[in-house]
């Protein structure tokens, strides 16, 4: 795909897991109430058009404390790029290959059954914040004045609302499990701030989503921060090539090999 429409988009996602004993203390136990610190995901400089995207997730450990010396900070192995191309599917490719048979190294997926079902469940990931209709709702409240990014005036939005707001009209297979899902997801309650710049492009926006019924494994608390940059800059997104590609028929999980 090549055009002239793209945009540079780095992301960073900090998780609070917040504080919790992992077993349930004996009368005599003494117990350390553990911070298990952030864990942190950031979306390098990737490529984001109206028909393509190439993005690249990296993902390590920070703030681990002394109690958990043990903790594993190097997560390069799960280092994945991903391409997806209207009408071609998406191209997942892993460092550590766990997911696709010997001599293959990208997944490749045409269904269209996952995007329509985070569609129609309200998501705020990095491609659903390109998109015309999430950025409208992320736009309605009045703006205020902003700060400059970039060296460009910026107008600021701020709201509030659960994240099944975001859901987005489309077609689903299974209608229970999208009312499921929409009814967790209406729970968790995410505010933003979206600055947008004179040409009415977003520039910059800070996403905390907090999560009620958050177990002790799960983060109780997500912040997502996401700068766009290069507006208008030059793109061209290839597939990977034939042989190397490891067709599969679902998007869900992984397939062990």
């Amino acid at each position: 795909m090549k055009g002239s429409a793209g945009v540079q988009v780095s992301r960073l996602v900090r998780l609070d897991y917040g504080e919790k004993v992992f077993t349930p203390p004996a009368e005599d136990d003494f117990v350390v109430p553990v911070n298990i610190g952030e864990y942190s995901e950031s979306r390098t400089t990737g490529v984001l058009g109206a028909t393509a995207s190439d993005l690249t997730a990296t993902y390590y450990q920070t703030n681990v404390p002394d109690e958990l010396k043990g903790v594993p900070t190097d997560l390069s192995s799960m280092t994945t790029r991903v391409i997806s191309i209207a009408g071609s599917g998406t191209y997942e490719y892993r460092a550590d290959r766990q997911d696709v048979p010997a001599g293959k190294s990208w997944r490749h997926s045409r269904g269209s059954e996952c995007a329509q079902l985070v569609r129609a469940i309200g998501s705020l990931g990095v491609l659903n914040l390109v998109s015309p209709e999430v950025l409208r709702k992320l736009a309605a409240p009045a703006p205020s004045s902003g700060k400059a990014i970039d060296g460009v005036a910026t107008v600021v939005h701020t709201g509030s609302s659960s994240l099944a707001e975001f859901a987005i009209a489309a077609p689903p297979d299974d209608p229970v499990i999208v009312a499921q899902l929409r009814k967790r997801n209406d729970l968790i309650q995410v505010s933003w701030q979206l600055w947008v710049g004179p040409d009415r492009l977003p520039r910059r926006v800070h996403l905390t989503s907090t999560s009620p019924m958050a177990e002790d494994d799960q983060p109780k608390t997500t912040v997502i921060e996401v700068d766009f940059t290069g507006w208008g800059s030059d793109v061209l997104i290839d597939p990977p090539p034939s042989d190397q590609v490891h067709e599969t028929g679902t998007c869900l999980d992984p397939e062990p090999y």
